[in-house]
């Protein structure tokens, strides 16, 4: 691809694709199928198209040298081409600034939470709580996944980012976090009682619970994630404003990057008993009773690709937060006017048959080592993409650590689990997820579990 064309009239054709009617464009077709709509246009028009969202004219990066563009390209910024609702729910999120003080709040988010000695910190914490919640379920045998893992993500969230794991505040925290969820899936009206009223609404929620638990963390002694971004802003001199908005970003993150991974993870390992099998072969080899430790996690190796590939295969993330280009730009043969806005294609990437093999089929070895150093960099984008410091969710390694963790206690706990019957279709939302709630079965493991099958062609293609 051409680098980055200012200052120059290009020759080149602007990209293919729709900008439909004036102002509104195809608003609505992204507000009512936010993943189809990535998909549809990637088949239609190729890696990189144009579209009109929310009266302003888009590219969309997607594929490996898109989204290096994307990401690393100065001529895009942050900020200033976001949708209302995003504006709106994520108030003083550093998603939505850029320059220097993004890279400092950024830096005190990665420290508090990202490091590798604040993911040893928080690893005891979560495994105290996903063994309670694992230890409910072998007695209650027949579960709604769904239901009962959105409350965990929310336990979660309070012991890592606030400290706050009463009853009442994890229950407030879940039912924010689902509210503020509809706002990105409806008009950008706030008429109190619509879904945009209501997910308002939860925001201020949220925000009413982050500024209880910043008054907590300067009365008391606590250790969360909090902690270190209010003594790192007390430093710099950013306002508390910017800590809760920061906070904000990451309590509504957290529960959808616990929750949604954790679920479809329950989810695919029953429809392949092979893959179930290997897992739990690797747990019980690496640590089949005791504490978990981060050295436990790095020997995980498996567990390690099955976390990526359940990140790449499922449509967890449609796109990034919205970018704005400041110069032309010449793109993929195309060229981009100053002044529209720039979308970084998540999901298409992943699925794209120019880079993976047979993209529709689950195949966690898709992530040994050299099949890894055989793809391009930008063809693996689950949080985004470019350097740490940048607009890559801080998240990443945390969400590995999830999984590994989740699955290590499930089972060295002599646990297997059956899907009954029911309609596992993924819902049309932000995040897809089984229309049924996911009603599970737990059963004890037989004593012995020979000649299990191979793992099938692929999971029901979605």
């Amino acid at each position: 691809m051409a680098g980055s064309n200012a200052g120059q009239q290009s020759t080149k054709p602007l990209p293919p694709g729709n900008l439909g009617l004036p102002w509104i464009g195809e608003s609505l077709a992204i507000a009512g199928n936010n993943h189809g709509f990535y998909k549809d246009r990637f088949a239609k028009y190729g890696p990189i198209f144009k579209t009109r969202l929310f009266g302003i004219n888009f590219v969309v990066f997607s594929g490996p040298e898109g989204m290096e563009r994307f990401a690393n390209d100065p001529a895009i910024v942050r900020g200033g081409a976001d949708p209302l609702s995003v504006q709106q729910i994520f108030v003083n999120s550093l998603a939505l600034t850029d320059g220097p003080p993004h890279r400092e709040r950024k830096a005190a988010m990665l420290m508090a939470m990202q490091h590798r000695d604040a993911l040893a910190k928080f690893l005891p914490r979560m495994e105290r709580i996903m063994t309670s919640y694992i230890a409910r379920w072998e007695t209650a045998r027949d579960v709604k996944m769904m239901h009962e893992l959105f409350l965990m993500a929310a336990e979660l969230s309070g012991a890592i980012f606030t400290g706050d794991e009463s009853k009442e505040g994890i229950e407030e925290l879940r039912d924010v976090g689902v509210g503020m969820r509809g706002a990105f899936m409806t008009p950008p009206i706030a008429i109190p009682g619509t879904t945009y009223g209501k997910a308002i609404a939860a925001r201020k929620r949220m925000q009413a619970l982050i500024k209880r638990a910043i008054a907590r963390h300067r009365t008391g002694a606590y250790d969360p994630a909090l902690t270190t971004m209010l003594a790192e802003a007390d430093k710099a001199g950013r306002t508390e404003e910017k800590v809760g908005g920061d906070l904000l970003h990451l309590l509504f993150a957290g529960q959808g990057g616990f929750t949604v991974p954790l679920t479809v993870s329950m989810l695919t390992l029953p429809q392949f008993p092979a893959l179930m099998q290997q897992a739990r072969e690797e747990v019980m080899a690496v640590v089949p009773e005791g504490p978990l430790t981060m050295e436990h996690m790095d020997k995980l190796e498996f567990l390690e690709r099955f976390s990526k590939e359940i990140r790449r295969y499922y449509a967890m993330n449609s796109a990034t937060f919205f970018g704005r280009v400041t110069a032309p730009m010449e793109v993929g043969g195309y060229s981009i006017p100053a002044g529209w806005g720039a979308i970084g294609a998540i999901h298409i990437t992943m699925r794209s048959s120019a880079v993976y093999d047979d993209p529709t089929k689950f195949d966690p070895d898709r992530f040994l080592p050299e099949r890894i150093e055989a793809r391009p960099s930008g063809s693996y984008v689950p949080h985004g993409h470019g350097p740490r410091s940048g607009h890559k969710c801080p998240a990443e390694d945390m969400v590995a650590v999830a999984v590994k963790a989740f699955f290590a206690i499930m089972l060295r706990r002599n646990n297997t689990w059956t899907l009954p019957p029911q309609d596992l279709t993924l819902s049309n939302e932000l995040f897809p997820l089984p229309v049924s709630g996911l009603n599970v079965h737990f059963e004890k493991v037989p004593a012995r579990s020979e000649n299990l099958p191979r793992p099938a062609d692929g999971l029901a293609r979605r």
